[in-house]
């Protein structure tokens, strides 16, 4: 299904709130549904910049990704950066005693540690499933249709489509945009993704190109694409009214 900006950021807000993070992995690193919810905090933090992609989350547990050439090292935007810090902030501190003596009267059992690492856990502190992220995405749409026409069969996996167009319609070359999607060969992001390239509509986009993606801009793209998030405020605030 073709998404554009609009579509992502409606997704995002309208999404439980402790599954928003997940959106953006989608739309901004291209990775699978699982693979983002099996994001752990190693792999944000071991290195500036940057995130690993080493396993997912099948069932709840730790699987192997799909391919050899799925393990990656990617570039993170500043903007990804801040949606982890804030996510980490509101979903991730350690529960109070409070919390925990609240947990133990309602006969739920201890938070594992083996789940301890994990970015985005359910409300019960448990690895986040495919059809429970289903559930949640296609609510988000349902609420996000009533402002923004989002396609009715749109996926999570759509995100990642969303992804390679954006990365191909900016110009990017072909070998970068394959170390993205995490192909083992140019041909397969070229034959599978290399028919979609439509305009990008980046007067609705969150950030800049270098914000989103963490790298550098393509030549070419218009001045909208290349402004940085606070610049984009500053001048909107100063428009007169």
């Amino acid at each position: 299904m073709r998404l554009a900006w609009k579509h992502v950021i409606a997704l995002a807000e309208e999404i439980d709130p402790r599954y928003e993070l997940l959106i953006w992995y989608g739309a901004l690193q291209a990775l699978r549904s699982m693979e983002a919810a099996g994001v752990r905090r190693p792999d944000m933090e071991t290195a500036a910049g940057k995130q690993l992609v080493e396993e997912q989350r099948q069932r709840g547990k730790a699987v192997p990704l799909k391919t050899e050439a799925s393990q990656a090292v990617l570039d993170v935007g500043s903007f990804l950066l801040d949606k982890y810090k804030a996510h980490m902030a509101r979903w991730r501190a350690p529960l109070s005693t409070a919390a925990l003596r609240k947990r133990e009267k309602r006969g739920l059992p201890p938070v594992p540690e083996e789940y301890g690492d994990l970015v985005t856990v359910t409300r019960y502190w448990t690895p986040v499933r495919e059809n429970a992220l289903c559930r949640a995405f296609d609510l988000a749409k349902e609420r996000a249709r009533v402002r923004v026409e989002i396609p009715k069969k749109a996926t999570f996996r759509d995100l990642r489509h969303f992804a390679d167009a954006v990365l191909v319609a900016s110009g990017l070359e072909p070998r970068k945009v394959q170390a993205r999607m995490r192909h083992a060969r140019l041909a397969e992001t070229l034959d599978t993704y290399g028919y979609l390239v439509w305009e990008v509509d980046w007067e609705n986009a969150p950030a800049s190109f270098e914000e989103l993606y963490g790298i550098a801009a393509p030549a070419g793209l218009p001045e909208v694409a290349l402004t940085p998030r606070a610049e984009r405020e500053r001048r909107s605030s100063q428009r007169p009214r």
